[in-house]
């Protein structure tokens, strides 16, 4: 989170992740998906949940890939190439008011402790995560070419979960170029993701949602979010995933999560799907293995 000041909201909220949300009752949540599935309860006429299950079930998988396998390229970039910029503006976003040495001071701290946290990132070169945006920021402008929405005229659970991760995308200073020069409708998607207030719109029939430049951007995906939950699961395993708020537990206790809702779709949605998830290689990496049903915990706002 951060060395901020005593007073400064994250941490009076005193939570270990970001993002971090008040609600009514004044408590503090933190982590984004299961956020979102709890503001979807209580304020359901402007759900982000599309009504058939089975592209409900296609929406959150999106969610979690875009969870999983955009943040990586941001990191790296930030704590490498952009890493004096980043480090500075965080602590200022923090902390406030600063003079230069005070500044200097936190930054450069804060700077190599992140350095030291870039984990499987540091694995990588910088041509290979740069390929690696290139190719998710590709699929995505290919769909922006037809349709702002994924599922019909408003947006799902989807297209917010990218926007989380594309909002630091269209700041931070060498990403924010590789995104203006390979992909400007998602430059500008990203700016209007950011206050859709006025957008009401209606969801697609099922039937018309399955598209080509929908399978081209799971399909896209999909290669990294496994490899990134195989190496989870090789250095982290199964066991004792219920308190993970982060890091590869959490990936593991997400992919079983949404194992879990793929099993117990009726056939039905299962059949609407599964030469879609066939096509865009997920359908296998989806069902469970021998030993996981027992390893899955609820995902709950922290």
């Amino acid at each position: 989170m951060g060395e901020g000041s005593p007073d400064s909201p994250l941490n009076r909220a005193a939570k270990g992740v970001v993002p971090v949300v008040m609600f009514p009752n004044g408590e503090f949540k933190s982590d984004s998906t299961p956020i979102m599935l709890e503001l979807e309860s209580m304020y359901s006429s402007r759900s982000i949940i599309p009504p058939s299950p089975s592209i409900a079930f296609i929406a959150r998988l999106i969610e979690d890939m875009a969870d999983e396998c955009m943040p990586l390229p941001m990191f790296y970039f930030r704590w490498t190439i952009d890493a004096d910029w980043c480090g500075r503006r965080q602590m200022i976003g923090w902390n406030g008011a600063l003079a230069d040495r005070e500044l200097n001071r936190i930054a450069s701290a804060f700077i190599e402790r992140q350095q030291t946290q870039l984990g499987i990132a540091a694995q990588f070169s910088i041509s290979d995560v740069q390929k690696n945006v290139e190719s998710i920021l590709g699929a995505l402008e290919s769909g922006l070419k037809k349709s702002f929405f994924f599922f019909g005229t408003r947006p799902s659970i989807a297209e917010f979960g990218l926007f989380g991760q594309l909002s630091q995308y269209v700041v931070d200073p060498y990403i924010s170029s590789v995104t203006k020069k390979r992909a400007v409708r998602t430059f500008q998607w990203t700016q209007l993701l950011d206050d859709l207030s006025g957008v009401c719109g209606e969801w697609a029939d099922p039937a018309q949602c399955l598209t080509d430049e929908l399978l081209f951007l799971v399909k896209t995906l999909a290669p990294y979010y496994f490899s990134l939950q195989d190496m989870a699961r090789d250095s982290r395993g199964l066991d004792d995933l219920g308190d993970e708020i982060n890091g590869p537990g959490y990936r593991l206790k997400c992919l079983l999560s949404l194992k879990q809702e793929l099993a117990n779709l009726q056939v039905t949605d299962r059949n609407n799907i599964e030469g879609f998830l066939k096509s865009a290689g997920c359908w296998e990496r989806l069902q469970f293995q021998s030993g996981e049903p027992e390893k899955v915990v609820k995902i709950a706002p922290q």
